[in-house]
């Protein structure tokens, strides 16, 4: 999905949101913003947005003399997500369906997102994701699928997300205890992406196989993988794939074996879908 002018005003906005997530001063702030416009004045419309959020985060982080700077964030996401999580659970465990239910809790948890335009509550959206409609729901085809696959890769997606994937990845292994299960991380901090620091505090590794893809976008793209993470994508026979960094960067793969899991958050990616801001998406990528 390539850039197009919106995106260009979301990426500047980003910036002041990064500045304002690492408390910076005003002249911290404004050097800041002076650098992105610089940059976005001159980047390329042929490429996806997290590969030019990829561009800007960096220069942001340098001028504020940080290598992650949404750390402090990151870390209250995961504790007001681990305190959500008990609850979750318990909905799971009583649902008529586990495996559907499962995959509501994993997309309930994508609202926890520091990049997007429009922010949603974490509470509001489990207090009503185990009945809500979906905008395009593939998710009993996804499950279908599943029954045949002796492998699933999970591309993650924001940090406090990565506790409800564990939980939906503990409920997909107790109905398929033979299955494969990878779980792939960001190469390196970008924005609030999980990264193997907190996939490995989470304790993914004790339901999944931990890949560190090596990308530094916000967003999965292969040419941009280690060797290992790309080989583990090409072999896997099914994917899911979270949030809307991942969908910016695959949708145009055409390939059949993804299943784009998100809430759209984004009036470009709301138009791409054929959807509105605020809907939960399920769906199944089609050539």
């Amino acid at each position: 999905m390539w850039m197009i002018p919106d995106c260009l005003a979301c990426l500047y906005n980003q910036m002041l949101r990064t500045s304002k997530a690492m408390h910076c001063d005003d002249e911290c702030a404004t050097r800041i913003m002076e650098a992105a416009a610089g940059k976005i004045a001159h980047l390329p419309m042929q490429q996806t947005p997290p590969e030019a959020a990829a561009i800007l985060y960096p220069i942001a982080a340098a001028i504020a003399g940080t290598d992650d700077p949404y750390k402090t964030l990151k870390r209250d996401a995961v504790a007001k997500a681990g305190a959500l999580i008990p609850g979750v659970v318990a909905m799971i465990e009583s649902s008529r369906d586990p495996l559907d239910a499962a995959l509501r809790a994993a997309v309930a948890g994508n609202v926890i997102d520091y990049a997007t335009q429009v922010q949603f509550s974490l509470e509001e959206e489990l207090a009503r994701i185990f009945n809500a409609p979906f905008a395009v729901d593939d998710k009993a085809l996804f499950l279908e699928k599943l029954n045949d696959s002796k492998s699933l890769l999970v591309i993650g997606d924001n940090v406090g997300e990565h506790l409800f994937d564990k939980v939906m990845l503990e409920t997909i292994r107790r109905y398929y205890p033979d299955l494969k299960i990878y779980y792939m991380v960001r190469g390196k901090p970008i924005i609030n992406d999980v990264t193997m620091e907190e996939a490995m505090e989470a304790g993914l590794q004790d339901v999944a196989i931990l890949v560190d893809s090596g990308v530094d976008t916000p967003g999965f793209l292969p040419e941009r993988a280690s060797e290992t993470a790309r080989e583990i994508y090409q072999s896997a026979d099914l994917i899911l794939a979270k949030g809307m960094g991942n969908y910016e960067c695959m949708e145009s793969f055409a390939d059949e074996r993804v299943m784009f899991l998100l809430k759209i958050k984004c009036s470009v990616v709301a138009e791409k879908i054929g959807k509105e801001i605020g809907d939960l998406v399920a769906m199944m990528s089609r050539k």
